[in-house]
C-alpha cells in the first residue's frame, strides 16, 4: 500500500498500478469496520472533504471527467472506497471501467511504474498542502 495521505480517521492510498488506471485510489477508515453503520459521525464528516479534495486534485493533475466512488468489500472484509477516475474523453465508462479497476492486468511496464511514482508524489504534495 502506497499511502498518499492520512489523518486521524482515514488513509488514502494508491490502488494497484497494474489496473492501468492513473489516479485509482483507495480510501479506508483507520479502524476496522465492515459496515457503513459502524462509522461514527466524526469519520463520516471527515470522509466527504477528502473525496472532494481527491476529485479536485485529479481534475487538476489528470483532467478527469468523473470520479467513481465504489464500495464492494467482499475480498477484504473491511470497509474501503475505490476512487476510480474516468479520464476526459475516455472510451471506457461505467461498469467496464470499474471492472478494469477491480481486475488488473498481470504486469506493468517500467514506464507505467515511473509515471505512477511521479503522480503519487504530486498527489501527496497536493493533499498535504490542502
Amino acid at each position: 500500500m502506497r499511502i498518499i495521505f492520512e489523518n486521524e480517521n482515514w488513509i488514502l492510498s494508491y490502488g494497484p498500478i497494474n489496473s492501468q488506471i492513473a489516479g485509482y485510489l483507495y480510501l479506508e477508515p483507520k479502524r476496522h469496520v465492515e459496515y457503513w453503520t459502524e462509522l461514527n459521525d466524526v469519520e463520516l464528516t471527515a470522509m466527504g472533504p477528502i473525496i472532494k479534495q481527491v476529485e479536485a486534485m485529479l481534475k487538476d493533475r489528470l483532467n478527469i471527467d468523473r470520479l467513481y466512488v465504489v464500495t464492494i468489500s467482499e475480498a477484504v472484509r473491511h470497509l474501503h472506497l475505490h476512487l476510480i477516475p474516468r479520464e476526459e474523453g475516455g472510451n471506457v465508462k461505467g461498469l467496464p471501467l470499474i471492472e478494469r479497476a477491480l481486475n488488473p492486468q498481470e504486469r506493468t511496464t517500467d514506464s507505467n511504474t515511473e509515471a505512477v511514482n511521479q503522480l503519487i508524489q504530486q498527489l501527496t504534495l497536493y493533499m498535504t498542502k490542502a
